[in-house]
Order: C-alpha cells, then structure tokens, then sequence
C-alpha cells in the first residue's frame, strides 16, 4: 500500500503539471487569436508549447506587435508579454530610455530636448505601462504573464496603451 502511495502522489503531481502546461498554452493561443481578430493583426501559431508565440500587423501607420515567450534563469523560468509600436520613422538619435527610467543617446543635446519633451509623458505611462522601454524605433512594454493576459480585452487595451504612448511621443 505505502509503494503505491509512493509511486502514485509524485506520478498525479507529473500528470496535473504537464496538464497545467498544456491547459494554459491553449488558454493564451485562444486570447492571442481572438485579440489578433480585434486588431486586425496575423497571428502565427507555434506548434511547440515553448516557443515564441506572435501577433503582429499595422494600425495607424505603426507597424504593431505582441510576442508571448519564456526565457529561462538558470533553474525556473519566466513567460513574458511584450507589446512593441514601432515608429514610421527612427528618431536616429542613439536614444535609449529603458524600463529604470534611465536615459542614454548618441547627441546629448538632442536627447535632451527629447527627455524634457517627453518625460511626464513616459512618467505618467510607466503607471500603466511595465517595463516600459522607448528607443529611436520603438515604444515596448514586458510585463510577467499573468492570468489577466489570458484574456484578449486586456492583450487589446495594452497593445493600445503602447500605441497611443508611441503616437504622443515627439
């Protein structure tokens, strides 16, 4: 009786995560797909449950997209989304503002006007917006893979936010 208890509660744990992993990887492609629908995005599916998964297209001149993918720490491992509105045009300014608040470019003059600009603006969004990284091509948010993005209101709403931040920006 006690091998089976043995053998059987660490086999039930092994079944209900790989249950767990599959469950939630069909939840997240349904919430891309219905998104990619809402924004009029194409998505390209993975067949493999840990590769990358995307949806991009255009809206407004921007060409916009969202990617699901895990990167691994050494042992664990975290599943990020990441929401990109790249400019029509680069700034070609060197310019760097990652998700600290810290801020680089090759022409300090320039980025200084840029950051003086720009910052209550990028201040105020970081609120909203994680992680939130603005280079001379583009405007991305990353934010942790939770249940709420499961959802393709939310995945739509911040694919937005992005986008309206990247139309603000002068």
């Amino acid at each position: 009786m006690e091998k089976v208890i043995a053998i059987g509660v660490p086999g039930l744990l092994i079944v209900g995560i790989i249950w767990l992993i599959i469950s939630s990887n069909k939840r997240i492609n349904n919430a891309l797909l219905t998104a990619s629908k809402t924004l009029g995005f194409t998505y390209i599916p993975s067949k493999n449950i840990f590769r990358k998964k995307k949806i991009f297209g255009e809206i407004d001149g921007y060409n916009c997209e969202v990617e699901v993918y895990t990167r691994s720490h050494g042992k664990p491992s975290t599943t990020y989304v990441s929401f990109f509105a790249y400019f029509p045009e680069s700034f070609e300014m060197g310019l760097k503002i990652n998700w600290r608040g810290e801020f680089d470019g090759d022409d300090e003059y320039l980025t200084d006007l840029f950051v003086k600009r720009n910052e209550e603006l990028i201040e105020t969004s970081k609120k909203n917006l994680k992680r939130l990284r603005v280079e001379d091509a583009f405007v991305n948010s990353r934010k942790v893979l939770f249940r709420k993005y499961y959802k393709a209101d939310e995945i739509v709403k911040t694919m937005r936010d992005v986008l309206n931040l990247a139309k603000a920006i002068k």
